[in-house]
């Protein structure tokens, strides 16, 4: 009787792969390649050639150009030794001097030096020597390290921090001292991209009217941010930031911006950080009613614990510019670096940047100092690159450096209460009939 052969074992030479049940699993659906127009192929090409063209129209005119004092050095020269063989070395060089002397901007630059210069060089090392040699060292010293240039270059990549930033954080931690000029030489080195102008506002013609609290807790500000899923749908952030410390008092994620949800995110930050005097928003319908002498969920929580509500002019966004100046921080260092799939992950990621910011950014609106160190008088130790958001394999590699922070200054009723001017919310009494 013939019987169907056993399967072989795995580990035997000619056994069929086993697969496994993900190797089984339904392949990712294909997705198609972006089309390429004819007529951008020819515009990419053109571009190409144009850029071509120019470098070897550079080429072609610096080689003119150093061609041309070639020549004029050596008639310069001639003319020298023709004069010289007649009358004395001084009255040579006046002679040569008031025939090559130049009189319109085009001409090249001569002095007696020079004359006497290209003579001896001509003299000893034939006309050749006298063809313009290049002044740059065969060997550049750099004076930063580069396990500093490293870092700059890091920073800038992924945290797009500017030159005096960089510099600010690199001499505060102790890593090295240099200027924002010598910051941005570098990125320059190394072909890092920098604008090199900044756009121009509308100006109104009225000048701005800057202004910062003497204490914490006497104004908050309060706004919304935009921000979108991976999957496409739309998610709202509310931020509060203390204006005289610039600390960012919360950053909540929330799928609707009501005015229920804006005054419970409000709420939370009272009970935590104290009672503001005020709150400056904008005239959005989750922080101002419709209606005349009508308050919102939000108006209503204020009024409750004698918080004064402010509102910025209407189309005047610069009303509520400390806001607006947080939320372009927190768009550039984190929501267009990353995405989120859930509202949860955009939260997770907002709490671990609210401690970055407040414990070990330095802020240059307060004289680069951590916005924590402003808001509750205590100053953080901070080394190394220790802290920095996204940088934490670099930093526990000693390969850069020591590195170490204080851990970061919870802000409760302990942490309030010791901290200059702050006052601490209390539970209202219930009102008696």
């Amino acid at each position: 009787m013939n019987s169907s052969p056993e399967p072989l074992p795995a580990d035997v030479p000619g056994a069929a792969p086993t697969s496994s049940p993900a190797e089984e699993a339904a392949p990712s659906p294909k997705q198609r390649k972006a089309k390429v127009s004819k007529a951008q192929t020819i515009s990419a090409r053109r571009r190409g050639d144009r850029a071509r063209r120019a470098a070897k129209r550079e080429g072609a005119a610096r080689r003119h150009e150093l061609q041309r004092q070639y020549k004029f050095r050596v008639k310069v020269v001639r003319r020298y030794r023709q004069v010289r063989e007649q009358a004395t070395e001084q009255r040579a060089i006046e002679l040569t001097l008031a025939r090559y002397q130049p009189t319109q901007p085009g001409h090249l630059p001569l002095c007696a030096s020079s004359i006497r210069q290209w003579h001896r060089l001509a003299e000893h090392e034939g006309f050749a020597a006298l063809r313009p040699q290049s002044t740059r060292p065969h060997t550049i010293h750099y004076h930063v390290p580069e396990v500093v240039v490293s870092v700059i270059f890091t920073l800038r990549t992924v945290l797009g921090w500017g030159g005096p930033r960089i510099a600010a954080e690199l001499r505060a931690r102790g890593i090295a001292q240099v200027s924002g000029q010598t910051v941005y030489d570098i990125f320059a080195r190394l072909g890092l991209p920098v604008k090199l102008y900044a756009l121009k506002g509308r100006a109104e013609g009225i000048a701005y009217q800057r202004y910062e609290k003497s204490r914490p807790n006497a104004q908050w500000h309060i706004d919304l941010k935009h921000a979108t899923l991976s999957d496409g749908s739309k998610v709202y952030i509310c931020i509060l930031i203390d204006d005289y410390s610039r600390y960012a008092l919360a950053a909540m994620a929330g799928g609707s911006a009501t005015t229920a949800w804006v005054a419970q995110v409000a709420a939370t930050a009272i009970q935590r950080c104290g009672r503001p005097a005020e709150l400056v928003s904008d005239n959005g319908r989750e922080f101002v009613a419709v209606w005349e002498n009508s308050l919102t969920k939000f108006g209503q929580l204020l009024a409750a614990h004698g918080v004064v509500h402010r509102t910025s002019a209407p189309y005047y966004p610069q009303g509520n510019g400390k806001a607006e100046a947080f939320i372009q921080i927190l768009t550039e260092e984190l929501l267009t670096r990353r995405t989120f799939a859930s509202l949860t992950e955009l939260q997770a990621a907002l709490d671990r940047y609210l401690t970055y910011y407040n414990n070990y950014r330095l802020h240059s609106a307060v004289g680069w100092q951590p916005p924590v160190t402003r808001y509750t008088g205590q100053a953080l130790m901070i080394t190394g690159l220790a802290g920095l958001l996204g940088l934490e394999p670099m930093a526990a590699d000693a390969k850069w450096g020591h590195a170490y922070c204080d851990p970061p200054v919870e802000i409760n009723a302990r942490t309030a209460s010791a901290a200059r001017a702050l006052v601490i919310w209390q539970e209202p009494m219930p009102t008696t009939a």
